[in-house]
């Protein structure tokens, strides 16, 4: 049991210190942001353990924190990594030429649909809006801190369309980790899960 959850632990870091990075490089190539001590594509070196520990952390809780939400929610290993595709869609929203409210207005017309095609449970609601403000703040005292920084920050040293991407990485990150969890140390649980195609 412990080397089956250490495995879903490990595909839930890999999508976020692999990819998760490469969108942040993404952000700091387009301008958005830049940090204080970068050392590969303008990133610092302890991004992907950030973005790696993050994913774990999202995509882990969603199936730890279901029966207390009374939540009954799986979705096919498939379906989910297909979702992780509305996280790039976001990142490019945010990089564009629009001013911040169009962009802050798109991301979340993204997360409304990708939230409706997915289920449109008020629990997910809930825990993308506890992401949402958990990630900003935390980003918040990394700019305060010095070790990164937005070009075109609106409050607080960050953008308005921040908390979007962080619902939508709620939406995609905690159903692959349902999926990871059920699909492995928590088959037991599936029979108090309803199917969700996607």
């Amino acid at each position: 049991m412990r080397q089956l959850r250490g495995r879903t632990l490990l595909w839930l870091f890999i999508p976020g210190a692999l990819p998760g990075t490469a969108l942040d490089a993404f952000h700091v190539l387009s301008g958005v942001e830049r940090y204080a001590s970068p050392t590969l594509l303008g990133v610092a070196w302890w991004v992907p353990l950030l973005f790696g520990g993050a994913a774990v952390v999202i995509g882990y809780s969603h199936p730890m924190l279901d029966p207390l939400m009374h939540h009954r929610r799986f979705r096919p290993l498939f379906s989910s990594v297909l979702g992780l595709a509305w996280l790039p869609l976001v990142y490019l929203i945010s990089a564009s030429f629009f001013d911040t409210l169009t962009k802050t207005l798109l991301i979340v017309l993204v997360y409304c649909n990708f939230w409706l095609l997915t289920g449109s449970d008020w629990q997910n609601l809930v825990f993308s809006l506890v992401t949402a403000i958990t990630g900003t703040l935390l980003e918040m005292i990394l700019v305060a801190a010095g070790a990164f920084a937005y070009l075109h920050p609106d409050l607080l040293g960050v953008p308005y369309w921040l908390p979007g991407i962080y619902a939508c990485a709620s939406q995609a990150l905690g159903d692959l980790g349902r999926s990871l969890y059920y699909a492995s140390g928590g088959l037991h649980e599936t029979q108090r899960t309803t199917t969700l195609d996607a």
